[in-house]
């Protein structure tokens, strides 16, 4: 686990043709939220991925298609898990039998000692200020600690990710990191920043 992609939240020129360059240049793990996609505009954008790129593909919402499409996995949003909770372990259980992942979204670090469920990975944001959300800032001041929690499931950053900031991800131990207004706010420069961001993962010597 490195980059992982979540989509714009809204329609994105050419999107369908930036997700696919995307997945031809490494991207494994691409979450696809788009809240207020009808079901038919959300099979529309995963119709429009390349079949063989599909099962890189995690869906935030209508967890039906993950399963039409052989989808790589759901993700529980906040929303869904205070919202629905009493499907949440139905859905988790039909998700594992299809062999798919089952992440989350929390934003405490004292949450990971009472996850719902076995999740692969759980998102952890904002880690630093948000570049989607104005306003959205961090809310963490002891990120040194997130080595600690790594025990309980694997911990993706999430918010205010940029190149240089990915050293200083690795060096506090999270498992992966996770982008979306670095990657958005410049479409057409999309697989060049996922390039960059990659190549600062992969890199074996960082210096602090």
């Amino acid at each position: 686990m490195d980059i992982i992609v979540i989509s714009d939240p809204e329609e994105v020129t050419n999107e369908a043709f930036i997700l696919n360059a995307l997945f031809e240049h490494g991207l494994e793990a691409f979450h696809l939220r788009k809240p207020t996609y009808t079901k038919a505009e959300t099979e529309t954008l995963i119709e429009a991925i390349e079949p063989q790129y599909r099962n890189r593909v995690v869906l935030h919402h209508r967890y039906p298609l993950a399963m039409d499409y052989g989808l790589k996995g759901i993700h529980f949003t906040g929303n869904f898990i205070k919202n629905c909770f009493p499907k949440l372990e139905d859905w988790y259980q039909e998700a594992k039998q299809y062999k798919m992942t089952v992440s989350a979204s929390k934003h405490q670090l004292a949450e990971l000692k009472a996850l719902e469920v076995a999740y692969d990975y759980v998102f952890l944001s904002p880690i630093f200020d948000s570049i989607s959300k104005v306003g959205y800032k961090s809310n963490f001041v002891d990120l040194e600690n997130v080595v600690d929690y790594r025990g309980y499931t694997k911990i993706v950053a999430l918010g205010g990710i940029t190149v240089d900031k990915i050293g200083q991800l690795k060096q506090m131990k999270f498992d992966g990191a996770a982008v979306l207004g670095t990657i958005w706010q410049a479409p057409d420069k999309a697989v060049q920043t996922f390039m960059a961001l990659k190549a600062a993962w992969e890199k074996e010597d960082q210096i602090f």
